[in-house]
């Protein structure tokens, strides 16, 4: 059992990875997020790049103009407002860009999670042994060694993409402002482009690792799939005994439901009830079409009495035919002069109570 519990040869089911999801737990890369985010600043840098930092400078020159005719005695205020919306009006869309970005990356990997369980208050998390445990693990080294490597990687491209740009160093003393600016701004963009490329294939590498390592994670032992199954469909013997309820409780609708249509009643006279019918010419022999014990028989009887039915209290035959039939059998031959004593006293009283509205005619 104890080997069971250790192997965790079995994926995880859905319904783990759906509590998981409900305590927070899912496989996030945070380099895809970083990935994503860097990859959108570039791409408004290399669209909008040149027009945003024209409508700063312009912004900076009103003023700067202003400030030099504004009354020294007065406040800033007027002065400033101008420049603020400005200001505004550029850095907004960019930060509205950015938190877009970081928004759909982490729900593309995770999609929409609600859960308290991360910000509920851990010991664990501000335990100086547990904090040093982690400090000096295995996996605090594994992640250390893997962002050297992106770091190594980010500069190596880096560097190519500035050597690149070498041929142009040596033109940009003789640019009017404007123009060197202007070429300052477009290869910020593209060197950020080239960069983000970089970034992007390492986040993909990253969203790989990071979904089989979860996977593993996550994985269960044959033993965690039982209890998980006995959980969730309950115990097989309570199952066994529901079915068992629902067989009782359908027994009982159909008992109360067929006595309506029994020629005779019998009774114990009040624990058992049996309900026959019996159609001449069609029929070898007497059929039960209910029974019932306790309360079902009470109830039978009710019926029987409010549908004319005989009710006949016979205890040995009543429980003889309730302990040997079920519904829908015929009486067996053991049982068949007593039973047809009783069907012929019932059809002889049927008979004489037809007669009875025809005689007084």
């Amino acid at each position: 059992m104890a080997e069971q519990d250790l192997d965790r040869s079995e994926a995880a089911t859905p319904y783990k990875l759906q509590k998981a999801q409900e305590q927070g737990q899912a496989a996030r890369s945070m380099d895809v997020v970083a990935a994503v985010v860097f990859t959108s600043a570039m791409a408004y840098v290399a669209w909008q790049g040149w027009q945003a930092t024209i409508s700063t400078l312009s912004v900076l020159r009103l003023v700067l103009q202003q400030a030099a005719t504004a009354d020294p005695a007065t406040t800033l205020w007027p002065v400033m407002l101008p420049l603020l919306m400005e200001l505004s009006a550029v850095i907004l869309p960019f930060m509205l860009i950015l938190m877009g970005a970081a928004v759909l990356a982490t729900l593309t990997q995770t999609g929409v999670i609600v859960s308290l369980e991360p910000v509920k208050f851990d010991f664990n998390r501000i335990n100086p042994a547990t904090g040093l445990k982690r400090l000096f693990s295995l996996r605090t080294l594994f992640d250390g060694g893997r962002a050297c490597l992106k770091l190594a990687v980010l500069l190596l491209a880096a560097a190519l993409a500035l050597k690149g740009l070498l041929p142009q160093f040596h033109a940009l003393p003789a640019m009017p402002p404007a123009a060197f600016l202007r070429l300052l701004v477009q290869d910020t963009g593209d060197l950020g482009l080239k960069m983000a490329l970089i970034l992007c294939l390492i986040g993909a590498l990253d969203i790989a690792y990071t979904r089989r390592e979860f996977g593993q994670k996550m994985r269960m032992s044959r033993r965690e799939l039982k209890d998980e199954f006995k959980n969730r469909e309950g115990d097989p013997r309570i199952r066994a005994r529901l079915r068992e309820l629902r067989r009782e409780v359908l027994k009982r609708s159909l008992a109360l439901r067929n006595t309506r249509t029994a020629d005779v009643l019998l009774a114990n006279p009040t624990h058992y009830a049996v309900a026959l019918r019996y159609v001449h010419g069609e029929m070898d022999a007497p059929r039960m079409v209910a029974k019932g014990a306790g309360q079902v028989a009470a109830a039978m009887r009710e019926i029987a009495y409010r549908h004319h039915i005989p009710v006949v209290r016979n205890p040995a035959l009543a429980r003889g035919l309730f302990r040997e039939m079920d519904i829908d059998q015929t009486v067996p031959p053991a049982f068949h002069p007593e039973v047809a004593r009783i069907i012929v006293w019932v059809l002889a009283m049927r008979e004489q109570r037809h007669a009875s509205p025809r005689a007084v005619a």
